[in-house]
Parts: C-alpha cells; sequence; structure tokens
C-alpha cells in the first residue's frame, strides 16, 4: 500500500522528534508529519547577527536528563543562568528578593489535603500581604500562562515536588540556540527506517483497532499504530477530525487549559540597561506594566537582547495584533519602565523579533495547564486507545512536568515504549 508504515508520527515538536528516534531505532518503519516548514514545533529559534533569538522555548528547567543527556551526546553547551532579580512597582525599584521569598512561602502553604481549588480560591483566602497577593498572581499568570482563576492549586503542589526533584529552582540556557538540541533530536533518527514530511497538514485521522488512515489536503498515510503529539490547543479546537471521535480525549480536554503566550525579543547595539542605577548584572524584571510586564536579559550570555513576556490576560489583550504592532507596544512598555524615549530605543534596536503563540494555528497557545479538578486529566489524556493511539506532548505529561521541553521529550519516550511493547519489541535504552 502506498505510503504505508508501522507507525505514524503526528508532530515534529520535541515529542514527537523523541518518539521518532525510538521507534526507528527499534527499527519500526515511522513516518512522521509535521505541518509547519520546520521541525521544533515550539522551539523556535531565529538567528540574529551571530547570535540565536529564541521565540518558543528558551530556558532549561533544572537539570533533566531529558535535555542534559540530548546535549551531551550532541555537544551542545548548555549555560546556568546568573543575575539578579530587580521589580518595578507603582513606579518604584527595588530587589525582588524578599518579596520572592514571601511569595514562595504563599505557595507552599497550598494546603495538598483539601479539595481541589483554583489558586485564585486559595490566594484571596490567604491571609498574605497584598502586595505578595499581587506578585502571586503575576508570577502564575506569567510563568504558568495560566488564568489563576482557573489553574488548580494541587497541580501548583505538583509541579513544584517535580521542579525540587530536579534541581528546577535553576534555570539554563543552550549556548548555541535551542534550535541545535532539535537538530540532535532529529539526527537520532533512524532515516533508514524514517520519512520526515514537513508542510504536511493532518486534517482527519481515520481509524480502528490496528489501522490508521491520515489524511492531509492532498495525500492519505497509513500504519498500524500511531503517535498522536499534537499541542492541546490544536486538539482542543478539534483541527484535527478523529473517525471514530474520542470522546474520552474530549473528557480529559475540558479540565486542561492552553495558556496564550506572546513574546517579543529585542536586540540592541549594547546592553545599555546595565549603565542604569542597579540594572547591571541583571537576569529578571518585574513589573506591573498592563501589557508586557515581565522582561529578562541573556545573562550571562553577551548577547545584547532584552525579551519581553506577555502571557495570559496579557496576552489575550494583544491577541489580533500583527507582529510590528506588537513589537511596538513592547517598546511603549520598556520605555515606561526605563524612562527612556521610544525614539531612543529604537535609536539602539539592530533587529527585533516576535510570535504569537496563541495565534499560531499549529499551537494556538504557548503550553498547558491543569484545570480545577483536573489533576488525572493528563493521564487520561496520554492512556493508549485500543493499542492504535498513542498520545505525546507536555499536556499529556503527568508527572509535573507539563509545560516543559523535557517534559514533552519525556512523553514521547513514553509513547514509543508503549508502541514497543504492544508490538511485542524491546526497545533499546530510551533516550
Amino acid at each position: 500500500m502506498k505510503n504505508k508504515a508501522d507507525v505514524l508520527v503526528i508532530g515534529g515538536g520535541a515529542a514527537g522528534l523523541a518518539a521518532a528516534g525510538e521507534l526507528t531505532r527499534a527499527g519500526l518503519r515511522t513516518t512522521l508529519l509535521e505541518a509547519r516548514d520546520r521541525l521544533g514545533g515550539r522551539i523556535f529559534t531565529r538567528k540574529h547577527s551571530d547570535y540565536p533569538v529564541e521565540l518558543g522555548a528558551e530556558f532549561v528547567h533544572g537539570r533533566p536528563e531529558e535535555i542534559f543527556g540530548l546535549a551531551a551526546a550532541a555537544a551542545v553547551p548548555i549555560m546556568p543562568g546568573e543575575g539578579h532579580f530587580r521589580r518595578k512597582s507603582n513606579g518604584a525599584w527595588a530587589e525582588a528578593g524578599h518579596l520572592m521569598e514571601e511569595v514562595e512561602a504563599l505557595f507552599a502553604k497550598i494546603p495538598g489535603d483539601e479539595p481541589d481549588q483554583s489558586f485564585q480560591h486559595y490566594l484571596d483566602r490567604s491571609g498574605a500581604s497584598d502586595e505578595a497577593k499581587q506578585q502571586a498572581f503575576r508570577y502564575v499568570q506569567g510563568f504558568h500562562a495560566a488564568d489563576p482563576s482557573r489553574i488548580s492549586a494541587l497541580s501548583l503542589i505538583r509541579d513544584h515536588q517535580a521542579q525540587e526533584e530536579n534541581d528546577g529552582d535553576r534555570q539554563f540556557r543552550l549556548q548555541t540556540g535551542y534550535d541545535h538540541l532539535v537538530r540532535a533530536m532529529a539526527e537520532r533518527i533512524e532515516r533508514s527506517c524514517a520519512e520526515v514530511l514537513l508542510n504536511s497538514i493532518v486534517k482527519e485521522i481515520v481509524w480502528q483497532p490496528g489501522k490508521i488512515a491520515a489524511r492531509t489536503a492532498d495525500a492519505e498515510f497509513h500504519a498500524e499504530r500511531a503517535v498522536i503529539t499534537l499541542p492541546l490547543g490544536v486538539l482542543r479546537a478539534g483541527r484535527v477530525a478523529f473517525s471514530p471521535a474520542l470522546p474520552e480525549k474530549q473528557y480529559a480536554i475540558k479540565y486542561l487549559e492552553m495558556g496564550p503566550v506572546i513574546r517579543v525579543s529585542l536586540c540592541f547595539r549594547d546592553k545599555f540597561w546595565e549603565q542604569q542605577t542597579g540594572m547591571a548584572d541583571l537576569s529578571f524584571l518585574f513589573t506591573d506594566d498592563p501589557q508586557f510586564p515581565t522582561w529578562w536579559t541573556s545573562n550571562p550570555l553577551p548577547y545584547p537582547i532584552l525579551t519581553g513576556w506577555a502571557a495570559g490576560q496579557c496576552a489575550v489583550q494583544l491577541k489580533g495584533k500583527d507582529g510590528q504592532e506588537t513589537i511596538h507596544e513592547a517598546l511603549q512598555a520598556l520605555a515606561r519602565i526605563t524612562g527612556l524615549s521610544v525614539a531612543s530605543l529604537e535609536s539602539r534596536l539592530t533587529g527585533s523579533y516576535t510570535h504569537d503563540w496563541q495565534a499560531d494555528p499549529f499551537s494556538l497557545g504557548g503550553y498547558s495547564y491543569a484545570a480545577v479538578g483536573g489533576m488525572d486529566a493528563a493521564r487520561a489524556l496520554a492512556a493508549p486507545v485500543a493499542e492504535t493511539l498513542y498520545f505525546a506532548g507536555e499536556a499529556t505529561d503527568f508527572n509535573g512536568r507539563n509545560g516543559t521541553v523535557h517534559g514533552a521529550v519525556a512523553s514521547g519516550y513514553r509513547a514509543a515504549r508503549e508502541v514497543l511493547q504492544s508490538a511485542g519489541i524491546e526497545a533499546r535504552r530510551i533516550g
């Protein structure tokens, strides 16, 4: 049969690449279908001058073997994040350390032995200072890209425990760009057993036990099994039709949310901000700006980049703007924060980049989080169907690593292991 493989992998992001690598190394003929014109999914690196500019994933959270092992094997250098935090609230500058300690204590007190509740519900009754509440609200909206009135408080406990197990309070960067990790993962795919097709937008998956047909606009691909790595936003929107439908997955998806994210990277001639009082060795900048409240530098890397981050409601308010409008909004926010004029900032610019992940048709959001009552939703989404459909992607990670690249990679390994077990094939050492 034309376009026949043992396994189809739908999606060429971190999860799909991880799965395809394991499946082909075990000898299964694998066809990977990726809708974009590139691999990597929500890893999206551009080049400016002689340095990388990240528009998707940028940080490695902790020391996950899924990332560090791949990077070591491919000689991709990883650098620890350095520098201090600053914050600006109500027009006044302050160090962030003491307030962040109060916020950390607030998170540590989330009750794990009570019924699930939204973080907002917990926050309103916490008894913390208004300043700590506001910072915790911004943290959940920014770091988790979540609506505090929707996100499960119990899921935040699980996320924190997963970070502690993994030295997750430390941040690292891939010095030469996250796309080098994508390249390393793609090179692990055994090409003698693989077909990797870009610009292949799957519209429909027709299945029955032991038989899959994935249809694009102009082709049909067949296999006995499929690994589905579509982002949660795409699944929620029904962009890919399953026939017959999967009501158990729709039920799981009801308890998961996709956080909206827009990011802007502004490249300058030099690190001019380091000349301002208290800004030398800056890492993160937290503010109460209504559009781009969070900024960070490339520290300790020498690249003169300031990245503006709008997540949650901040991103929703910017939805629909084109790239130049978004960049201008970011420059205006940076001008408000630094006290410099937009014209002065523009005179220092050498390049500007942005990506609206909530508007990206192949992601429809930045990354996932569990809503109230959804502690088991990711596990339900990950469960195989009839030893035929297998599911991977960061939203299927049920160990507190959702929203991370290493969670996506781990989910790809898990799905590959499930396929191989079903096919009666012993896997090599996964990873």
